[in-house]
C-alpha cells in the first residue's frame, strides 16, 4: 500500500510543484494586504467608507477584509484539492487495467488513494494554519481562532468535494474525470439548497417579494458561521469521506476490483 501513495504523488507532481509556488505567494500577498489595511492605502479606504456612507458599519469594513483573507485561506488547500490527475494519469499508463492484479486487497488500494489526498489536503490545511499564525500577529482583523475555524471549514468542504470526485470518477470510469468534477459540484450545491431551503426561500421572499433588500446581518451570516461552527463541516466531512469510501469499495467489487 506504501508503494500506492508513492506512486499516486508522482502523479501529482507538477501539482505539488504548484503548491509550493502558491503558498509562496500566499504568504507574500497576505502579509503585503494585512500591513496596507493597518498603514497603507487599504486604511484609508476603510475610514472613506465609514464616512461616505451612511449605511456601512465599523463591522461591515471589519468583515470586508475578513472576507478578503478567508479567500487567501481557500487557495493553498485547493491548489491540492483537485485529484482528478491521479485518476486521468492510471487511465493514461493503463494501471487501471493491471491493478486488479495487484497482490494487495482491493479496500487497501482504494484506502491508500484516500490516504494520499486527504494527506495531501492535511498539508494544505497545516500550511494555512502556520499563515494564520504570523497573520494574527500582524492584524487585529481576525483572532487566531477565526481563522482557524474557517481553515477547518474550508479543509472540510475540500474533504468533501475530493471524497464525492473519487466516488463518481470509480463509478464513472476512466475519461469520465470532468463529468466526476461535475457531479460533485452539483451534488454539494443540491444538498446544501435542501438543508438550508427554509432560510434560502426566507431571503427570497424578503429580497424579491417583499423588497426590503440585504441587512448586514443576513449578508454576513455565512462568514460568521464560517468562523464560528468550523466542526460542523467537519463531522459532515467524516461522514461523507467514510460513506464515499463503503460506496465505492462496492461499485469496485462490482467491478471486478478496478478502480
Amino acid at each position: 500500500m506504501k508503494g500506492l501513495v508513492i506512486k499516486d504523488i508522482m502523479c501529482l507532481k507538477k501539482q505539488l510543484t504548484t503548491f509550493a509556488f502558491v503558498i509562496a505567494g500566499v504568504v507574500i500577498v497576505s502579509v503585503m494586504y494585512v500591513l496596507s489595511t493597518r498603514f497603507g492605502n487599504l486604511a484609508k479606504v476603510g475610514v472613506a467608507l465609514l464616512d461616505e456612507n451612511n449605511n456601512m458599519s465599523e463591522i461591515d469594513v471589519k468583515n470586508l477584509g475578513s472576507m478578503a483573507l478567508v479567500l487567501f485561506m481557500f487557495l493553498p488547500i485547493v491548489s491540492v484539492g483537485d485529484m482528478i490527475n491521479v485518476f486521468m494519469a492510471d487511465g493514461k499508463a493503463g494501471f487501471v487495467k493491471v491493478s486488479a492484479s495487484f497482490p494487495v486487497p482491493l479496500k487497501n488500494r482504494l484506502l491508500a488513494r484516500f490516504i494520499t489526498i486527504f494527506s495531501l489536503l492535511g498539508i494544505g490545511a497545516l500550511a494555512d494554519i502556520l499563515l494564520a499564525g504570523m497573520l494574527c500577529m500582524l492584524t487585529d482583523i481576525m483572532s487566531f481562532g477565526e481563522f482557524f475555524g474557517v481553515i477547518i471549514s474550508v479543509s472540510s468542504l475540500m474533504c468533501i468535494y475530493s471524497a464525492l470526485v473519487i466516488l463518481f470518477c470509480i463509478m464513472l470510469g476512466y475519461g469520465k474525470e470532468q463529468y466526476a468534477q461535475c457531479f460533485s459540484l452539483l451534488s454539494m450545491v443540491a444538498a446544501f439548497i435542501i438543508v438550508r431551503f427554509k432560510d434560502l426561500k426566507s431571503v427570497f421572499i424578503r429580497i424579491f417579494i417583499e423588497e426590503h433588500g440585504f441587512d448586514s446581518d443576513t449578508f454576513w451570516q455565512p462568514l460568521d458561521f464560517f468562523k464560528e461552527k468550523g466542526y460542523v463541516f467537519f463531522f459532515i466531512a467524516v461522514f461523507v469521506m467514510i460513506l464515499s469510501y463503503m460506496i465505492s469499495l462496492n461499485i469496485a467489487e462490482r467491478k471486478r476490483g478496478v478502480i
